[in-house]
């Protein structure tokens, strides 16, 4: 009797052991099936992906690698990591930088905000005008490729410092845009080009101290963006535009510490 007990106790536990492990893989497969909603899409963003781009072709590629699974190791140490600096770093200047940075402000008002780009630098901001144009387009399209959903879909005890914006995650349109601006003002002005550059990525990690975009996401779109310049400096129109706001440009004031407060 005692022997056919243990059996039957050994059958229970592989029994328990096979029956959790069915579960957990079925969880991981059903939160892998998550993806961000169409229906949650801002109807003006799926216009501008209706409406395509202006210098580019609608067909042309871009690498964007694949961004990891929702149930993945790798999404499971980015959560962990921002719920680290969503305790740590929403610092009060953080939350209003944060709550700025979302107000809608075009990426090179930003800039211009900031006192990185002098004012009367107006072929620039035309440039950047029509550099947003199309990068714009191509954020968009890759967003709507992947319907990655934001972090706080996958881990709802994620408390966002700012509501989801209603689009896609993946890549990160603030990375993006701020940085493809700092590349053009690095080319212009070498000698702050790592100023430029660190306001971008500045702005990109606020994102993820607010809880909205993985650093996945983050890094995507920067990558997206050194890939959409230059495909439009391949094209001649735009080119001689770009060598025409080179040549007028002036440089920003930078003497103090680079960046101002935000009012």
């Amino acid at each position: 009797m005692t022997r056919h007990i243990k059996i039957l106790a050994s059958l229970l536990m592989v029994a328990t052991f096979v029956f959790s492990f069915q579960n957990a893989h079925a969880d991981r497969n059903n939160l892998n099936e998550i993806k961000f909603l169409e229906r949650n899409w801002l109807p003006k963003l799926l216009l501008i992906l209706e409406n395509g781009p202006v210098l580019l072709s609608e067909s042309t590629e871009f690498e964007v690698e694949s961004p990891s699974k929702n149930a993945s190791r790798k999404t499971k140490k980015e959560l962990v990591y921002l719920h680290e600096i969503a305790k740590t770093e929403r610092t009060p200047e953080a939350m209003k930088r944060i709550e700025y940075e979302n107000s809608g402000e075009s990426a090179h008002n930003m800039f211009l905000n900031e006192g990185l780009i002098d004012p009367d630098n107006y072929k620039t901001l035309l440039l950047m005008e029509m550099i947003d144009n199309d990068h714009m387009y191509f954020i968009l399209e890759r967003k709507k490729h992947y319907s990655r959903p934001r972090p706080s879909e996958i881990d709802p005890t994620l408390k966002t410092a700012i509501d989801n914006p209603p689009h896609p995650a993946y890549p990160s349109g603030h990375a993006g845009q701020t940085y493809i601006n700092a590349l053009v003002l690095a080319e212009f002005d070498p000698e702050n080009a790592d100023v430029y550059k660190q306001f971008a990525i500045d702005v990109a990690h606020r994102r993820e101290i607010a809880g909205v975009h993985y650093p996945s996401d983050s890094k995507a779109g920067r990558k997206l963006a050194v890939d959409v310049l230059a495909k439009l400096r391949a094209i001649p129109i735009f080119e001689k535009k770009f060598q025409d706001a080179k040549l007028s440009y002036i440089k920003p004031d930078l003497s103090g510490d680079g960046v101002k407060e935000t009012k």
